[in-house]
């Protein structure tokens, strides 16, 4: 057994994971999230073409995929405390037509956190556990989807002139206000960790792996390593 800090246990690794093939239903197909930001050489994204497939108003497919993707980190959050690092590699897209249907997380531990200190773990899953501070906590939204995904895919769908960046947004908002709605028990929780407010920390991710190319955090206290400069205005916020 190698030390836990050891290189080789990266350099060595391999990640296994299980198929989503099988439990595809007929007419289903398999996208890696991160295809959605894909553009090709004439400018032309792959969630473009999904939502000209689909035969959808373009909010209405935005609308269809948040429900799929967002809305359950949203509960995992504010139900479980419980958060992933759901970027586009590590999220698979099921989808039929042109429309999301579903999305499937499939990730490894050190990117699963509980951030509840009273839950009941079972032994073998005790290590997800860690302690962030409250004002640290939302940025497994802000930073790790509104600022590294939702940016990006906002800015290629107003380039091609099929949704702007306005609209975008508001639709965004209207999901995370229907799943507040879905869920009043836990409006406390909703003021407590507040989506519509006006900004949060910008996390510098890059300067992490420059300053450590080797580990980007520490597992036992991710929240420690975090690089925060300034803030970002919240694109959600007052809609």
């Amino acid at each position: 057994a190698t030390d836990r800090y050891s290189p080789y246990r990266k350099m060595l690794a391999a990640l296994w994971r299980e198929s989503p093939v099988p439990s595809l239903r007929d007419g289903e197909s398999l996208a890696t999230m991160a295809s959605l930001v894909h553009v090709d050489h004439e400018g032309r994204s792959f969630a473009g073409a999904l939502i000209e497939r689909s035969g959808l108003a373009p909010a209405d497919w935005l609308r269809r995929y948040l429900r799929a993707y967002y809305t359950p980190l949203l509960h995992s959050f504010y139900a479980y405390d419980l958060v992933f690092m759901p970027h586009g590699e590590n999220v698979i897209l099921v989808v039929k037509d042109g429309v999301v249907e579903r999305a499937i997380y499939k990730d490894i531990a050190e990117e699963i956190a509980v951030m509840d200190p009273e839950a009941v773990l079972p032994p073998a899953v005790e290590r997800l556990r860690v302690e962030v501070p409250d004002d640290k906590k939302l940025l497994s939204i802000f930073t790790d989807v509104f600022d590294c995904f939702f940016r990006f895919l906002a800015a290629n769908l107003a380039a091609e002139g099929i949704l702007e960046e306005e609209d975008f947004w508001r639709t965004v908002a209207e999901v995370t206000r229907d799943y507040q709605h879905s869920v009043p028990e836990l409006a406390e929780k909703f003021r407590q960790y507040d989506m519509f407010a006006p900004e949060f920390a910008l996390s510098c991710l890059n300067r992490l792996q420059l300053r450590n190319n080797k580990q980007m955090v520490d597992l036992a206290d991710p929240s420690g390593a975090l690089q925060l400069v300034g803030t970002l205005n919240n694109p959600i916020a007052g809609r």
